[in-house]
């Protein structure tokens, strides 16, 4: 439903919420409250707010406009990159067509790859990645400084109307109008400081240990996959320390981290980043690793069932002695893993597990009938049974009944209740009809 709505609704939307909640409060509360807007005790007291206030708008302005960060064309990773297991390999974008850096997303909404993606927000109409997630995280605190700062005029403006009736001060009574715009201010920025609370304090924790939202997700995933023996121990490789992961992102003086800048704070190109000392350099060009069970073909994909369907119709024509066009694209035939393996690489493929189940099938069902299957005979019916398919509509359906339909041998109405009579060998539910000859031949040896 959110992907139906234009992202600039969305920046509409959230520019009158802060424009309500800071300048209604202002208008109809806290300025008649304080009797004289040029008063040295009403700047002090506004004078923040309003700060607070045109801080939230800039940070906001600059996470909205600001590119999150473009893969260069034609980026590859360092030729020393050499994976030893086949989980751990460059990743490649298959929508993009090219490598994807360290830390790389694509994202679906933008329709193209952004360094250090965190995540797409519909809030700012802009992914967050690594140019401008420092102007989305101080946006997120100055709004959650600023809603506080309201809740705490709007208390201490509510205990002083309660005071006064306290004290039978009828003349500071509030209007209607003051008391609707405290009750919906209370609201608003009740609700705005619990929802971007909980999402900045989220991000706080992430910033503290040098991961994406992504990221996140990733290393208990690779967590659990090294616990159930999948994959080796994989130590995440962008964890530098607190100090160091806060100053990657919002700068090295800590006391700019909350000043806004169009200049890249984070000090890098988005391209590579520092490791731990005790983890090898080339390792970030290899995370995340890739799932074992990802790197095959599923069974129950529609790319495996039109692999199938394809090779069926590959054999069928090499038996009527047609060939296949050269040059035919089976890159829809393979799992997209991610990874730089090619479709011209060996896949895992079920075809010999499928006739050998097949096989034991059809050899366990003789053994309980008790007749010794022939294999020559085996390959002429499958051989007759694929002419059957192939002209299916050529053929009479009573040719077909006759030459393939299993007969059944049943006793007639008239027999009796006697055991030896009903008795009826099993092998006469699993033979074709056979000739007058041989048929007799095997009733007069029952």
């Amino acid at each position: 439903m959110l992907e139906s709505i234009p992202g600039r609704v969305f920046v509409v939307g959230v520019i009158l919420l802060i424009s309500t909640i800071a300048y209604s409060s202002q208008y109809f509360i806290f300025i008649p409250a304080l009797q004289d807007s040029f008063t040295l005790s009403t700047l002090h007291v506004l004078g923040p707010f309003n700060l607070c206030v045109l801080l939230i708008f800039y940070n906001y302005y600059l996470a909205v406009t600001t590119d999150p960060g473009l893969v260069p064309p034609q980026w590859a990773p360092p030729p020393k990159t050499t994976p030893s297991d086949a989980s751990c390999l460059p990743r490649f974008c298959k929508s993009c067509q090219h490598y994807k850096p360290p830390r790389t997303h694509h994202c679906r909404y933008c329709r193209r790859c952004v360094l250090k993606m965190d995540h797409h927000c519909p809030w700012i109409n802009n992914c967050v990645g690594i140019r401008n997630y420092p102007h989305f995280l101080r946006f997120a605190a100055f709004v959650n400084i600023s809603c506080t700062y309201v809740l705490v005029l709007l208390v201490w403006r509510t205990r002083c109307i309660m005071d006064a009736i306290r004290h039978f001060r009828f003349d500071a009574e509030p209007t209607t109008t003051e008391v609707i715009f405290i009750v919906l201010n209370f609201v608003l920025a009740t609700i705005v400081l619990f929802c971007v609370g909980i999402l900045s304090g989220y991000h706080f924790y992430c910033l503290a240990r040098n991961q994406s939202t992504i990221e996140s997700w990733e290393r208990g995933k690779v967590e659990t996959m090294i616990s159930r023996g999948k994959i080796p121990p994989f130590e995440y490789p962008f964890d530098i320390g607190l100090v160091k992961n806060i100053s990657s992102v919002l700068g090295n003086n800590p006391l700019l981290w909350l000043w806004p800048s169009r200049q890249n704070t984070s000090g890098g190109d988005g391209l590579s980043y520092p490791v731990p000392s005790h983890i090898d350099p080339q390792s970030q060009y290899l995370w995340p690793p890739r799932d074992p069970d990802d790197l095959r073909p599923s069974i129950f994909s529609s790319k495996y069932k039109r692999q199938q369907e394809r090779k069926q119709q590959q054999r069928l024509k090499q038996q009527d002695g047609a060939t296949i066009a050269d040059g035919a694209d089976d890159s829809e035939d393979y799992y997209d893993s991610g990874s730089c393996v090619t479709d011209s690489e060996d896949e895992y493929s079920l075809t010999d597990e499928e006739q050998h189940m097949n096989k034991f099938v059809s050899n366990s069902v003789y053994n309980l009938a008790g007749v010794i299957p022939d294999d020559n005979n085996n390959n002429d019916r499958a051989h007759h049974r694929t002419k059957q398919h192939q002209h299916l509509y050529r053929s009479s359906p009573s040719s077909q009944s006759s030459a393939r339909t299993p007969q059944l041998s049943y006793p007639d109405d008239d027999s009796s209740d006697n055991d030896d009579d009903d008795t009826i060998p099993l092998s006469s539910l699993l033979t074709t009809r056979a000739p007058p000859a041989v048929a007799a031949k095997a009733i007069k040896e029952d």
